[in-house]
């Protein structure tokens, strides 16, 4: 499960995004009665009129399990999901309202809270984004889900494959530089976004499938941007010289006389 957390300040139209969406479902509120996404932030705003020093006052969080993992779970098991985040998250007595989007199967949690409690405080929301990561990650091993890690490694893995697959075959190609290689590579279904210093130098290297991108030195640390440049012109200088050896030695053969027995 992947858990994102931001701040901000327009929780109205957030909500009536979040809600208008098709299929929306509405799974939890506390300390909240209204409709629309105008209703529910005026009830926030009691309660921000305590802090006016606190600009982004409400907390846009996602919560997306794997597709096998949300298909498992009802309605009311979404409820316990948000109630078991928001009370590691220390925010179940703050103002909120979770909705559920069911996006091409793969169903994640919308949650707006307000960032000020009912004694005018403001939650701190020094890296937000980190500590949601976090305790999404505690939560989906309490639920047995499969982890925000556990899918970068799966990712990586996969990715990591292909790439590598690729590599081999672009190389047997003899791509001259980098650049040769890239248009090799590119064959293969694999993006390559190449870093360059001011004089042309190439110094990072990315690879991309799809929607998904990866650091060419999490591949392997012999992908990074000096040594994948150093491998291709090896490989190159390599390739060259056993091809000029075939070809010598076939025109050798040719020329070769025969020798008679008597």
């Amino acid at each position: 499960m992947i858990g994102k957390a931001k701040s901000i300040s327009h929780v109205a139209n957030a909500i009536n995004y979040a809600r208008n969406k098709k299929d929306a479902l509405e799974i939890s509120r506390n300390r909240v009665i209204g409709e629309t996404g105008r209703e529910i932030a005026n009830e926030f705003r009691i309660f921000q009129n305590l802090n006016a020093r606190c600009d982004r006052n409400s907390f846009s969080i996602v919560l997306s399990p794997t597709i096998p993992d949300g298909a498992k779970l009802s309605k009311v098991d979404f409820a316990k999901l948000t109630d078991d985040f928001l009370v590691q998250m220390n925010l179940k007595d703050n103002q909120y309202i979770s909705i559920l989007h069911s996006d091409e199967k793969h169903k994640h949690l919308h949650i707006f809270v307000n960032r000020i409690n009912a004694n005018g405080k403001a939650y701190k929301d020094h890296f937000i984004s980190k500590k949601a990561q976090r305790i999404a990650e505690s939560v989906a091993k309490q639920w047995n889900f499969t982890t925000a890690k556990e899918i970068q490694r799966q990712k990586e893995e996969r990715l990591n494959g292909q790439i590598v697959d690729a590599h081999n075959k672009s190389l047997l190609q003899k791509p001259r530089n980098i650049f040769e290689y890239k248009e090799q590579m590119k064959l293969y279904g694999i993006q390559m976004h190449l870093k360059q210093a001011s004089d042309g130098k190439v110094v990072g290297v990315k690879f991309q499938i799809g929607d998904d991108s990866i650091k060419a030195s999490s591949v392997h640390r012999s992908f990074s941007a000096a040594k994948l440049q150093k491998v291709i012109k090896e490989s190159f200088d390599a390739l060259s010289h056993n091809s000029q050896v075939g070809h010598k030695r076939a025109r050798l053969k040719k020329t070769k006389k025969p020798r008679f027995k008597l």
